[in-house]
């Protein structure tokens, strides 16, 4: 954009002597000093940004001081050949282009740069890449290992990326009549007009629009990722969880036996089901040998739990020397029903246990991690001695009420204030929580994001109301308003900020199921789209647009009208 706006000036210096080598060289000159100079600034607002994130996490309870902030050598490092590095890249084309310059464009009222030429290489790049993208998405969503899944998932967000950022401006033409199809009836002439503005230089509105683009992929992405989750998790809840109550330490650790025993004692309560969990090695039939970490429960594990088996039952699984696993993790290893498994213990402990039961849970690690590894309490008590439970699984007594046993059972816990009661509502805001925690930090950081792409969109205004000066003019001198003229930049800005918006939450959305596939591989299968996040965006990037346009549209209605008619 840049080379655009100086078109007659790189012509002047061609005039004057300089030769390709010599305008190339100034440019990539300028870009390294930019790079520089970028650099320079963003280290120091990282630091900035990093102490606040401190005294952020500090407020929320985080033992974190910015005393204790350490900038290493690398960081540094790594910020300047990144900065210098990807500024010099960008600016290297431009550079070649601007080379080429004839030495009469400063002689002319020469065309913009890059307005008329077609765009033929952008649309074969575009297409490969798009179509390696596309192949690599497919593949993601028809694999059946989580690694592979995954693999496929980022070379397939990267290609598509790269390809929407290539191809941009040959959707601009369709989107933007689609888009601005209803300025011309809204907005009369003014909106006519700002229409075919952001239609004029299909190069200069894809590179405006991508910033805002990429930002909002990975918004859309993550959006519809961590809905997904979400709703999974509750589908797991409701299908796995039978207990009234579930208590457990607020942050999952262990809790004396002392807390197990007022549990049991506590008015009102009818059925108390341990749960202990034991580090494990574990030999399989193929020869693997895999670390993980197996839970035990108490015998009426039926009563606050439903499992489903693919092979025998809770009794057989939780029987003295029988342990249970899922039953895709036993396919995957060559486990049957009956498999004789050696098990190491801490300690150096060690026995053999028989596969009792295989369960078909929608995720592997709901009754275990690894593999879903169960067996009954008293293997852990016998090979883990002296271990605190981790959780309780509490049914009410008959007669006794939900409600009525909370209240006894808060009063029990009372001396034990990590100690935390929760029933089934309480388990999926915590595990909403803990994904909104995620997802906030991940929208703060893509929020910089946006902030940087309306900067850019800005910039490009503010270039192309430069660009357009004496057209301005023009427009002034035959009746043109200010708040007209204000009005047809703001609806331009408005008119590529919902393109940008548009095409990076529909990518989002392609990305976003695609990843859901991979949870899916993990037994989160459900899938879910927040389309009020969607709609907000949009109009969120509508107002974005509005922002961006007020100081062009400003500096634009207070040119002179016959200064910048008289503008060469």
């Amino acid at each position: 954009m840049l080379i655009a706006q100086r078109t007659r000036e790189l012509g002047l210096l061609r005039a004057l002597g300089a030769d390709r080598k010599q305008v190339r060289r100034s440019v990539l000159t300028e870009a390294l000093l930019l790079g520089l100079i970028g650099s320079t600034l963003g280290l120091a607002a990282g630091i900035g940004l990093a102490a606040g994130l401190i005294k952020l996490m500090s407020a929320f309870g985080m033992n974190l001081k910015t005393t204790e902030m350490v900038v290493s050598w690398p960081t540094p490092v790594a910020a300047y050949v990144v900065g210098v590095g990807v500024t010099f890249v960008a600016a290297y084309l431009p550079a070649r282009r601007a080379a080429t310059v004839s030495p009469m464009a400063a002689l002319a009222d020469a065309e913009v740069a890059g307005v008329g030429r077609p765009l033929k290489v952008r649309a074969v790049v575009g297409s490969i890449v798009g179509a390696t993208g596309v192949a690599a998405l497919a593949g993601c969503a028809a694999a059946t290992k989580t690694a592979s899944a995954s693999s496929l998932l980022g070379l397939g967000i990267v290609l598509t990326l790269i390809a929407t950022v290539i191809a941009g401006p040959l959707l601009v033409r369709p989107m933007i009549r689609v888009l601005g199809g209803a300025f011309p009836a809204l907005f009369g002439s003014v909106g006519r007009m700002s229409q075919r503005n952001a239609l004029r230089n299909p190069r200069r509105t894809g590179a405006t629009a991508a910033a805002l683009m990429v930002g909002l992929a990975l918004v859309g992405g993550m959006s519809v990722a961590s809905a997904s989750m979400s709703k999974s998790f509750d589908q797991q809840i409701d299908k796995t969880l039978g207990a009234d109550f579930v208590i457990q330490n607020g942050s999952f650790v262990p809790f004396s036996k002392e807390v197990t025993d007022h549990v049991r004692a506590t008015d009102g309560v009818g059925l108390v089901v341990r749960a202990r969990f034991a580090p494990l090695a574990v030999r399989l039939p193929d020869g693997r040998r895999v670390e993980t970490t197996a839970a035990g429960y108490d015998t009426p594990l039926d009563d606050v739990a439903h499992i489903k088996y693919a092979q025998g039952n809770t009794t057989s699984a939780l029987a003295a020397g029988h342990l249970a696993m899922d039953v895709d993790f036993a396919k995957d290893h060559k486990v049957r029903l009956g498999s004789v498994l050696p098990v190491e213990f801490p300690g150096g402990r060690t026995t053999r246990l028989t596969v009792g039961a295989l369960s078909d849970q929608d995720s592997a690690d709901g009754f275990g991690t690894q593999g879903g590894l169960f067996f009954g309490i008293a293997t852990v008590e016998k090979y883990v001695p002296n271990g605190q439970d981790s959780a309780l699984y509490v049914n009410a007594a008959s007669g006794t009420g939900a409600d009525q046993l909370r209240k006894a059972l808060d009063t029990t816990l009372k001396p034990y204030p990590q100690v935390q009661v929760r029933d089934e509502a309480d388990y999926k805001k915590l595990v909403h929580d803990q994904i909104a925690v995620l997802l906030y930090l991940v929208y703060a950081l893509l929020g910089l994001a946006i902030v940087i792409a309306v900067l850019g969109v800005v910039n490009t205004l503010a270039l192309s109301v430069v660009e357009r000066t004496r057209e301005i003019g023009l427009l002034r001198a035959i009746g043109l308003g200010r708040r007209q003229l204000r009005r047809m930049i703001r609806l331009e800005s408005v008119v590529i900020a919902v393109f940008g918006a548009v095409l990076g939450l529909g990518l989002g959305l392609v990305w976003g199921v695609c990843a859901q596939q991979v949870l899916a591989l993990q037994g989160m299968k459900a899938l879910a789209v927040p389309w009020t996040t969607i709609v907000a965006v949009v109009i969120g990037s509508a107002v974005v647009g509005i922002v961006a346009a007020l100081l062009p549209a400003l500096r634009a209605s207070r040119m002179n009208v016959l200064a910048a008619i008289a503008h060469e």
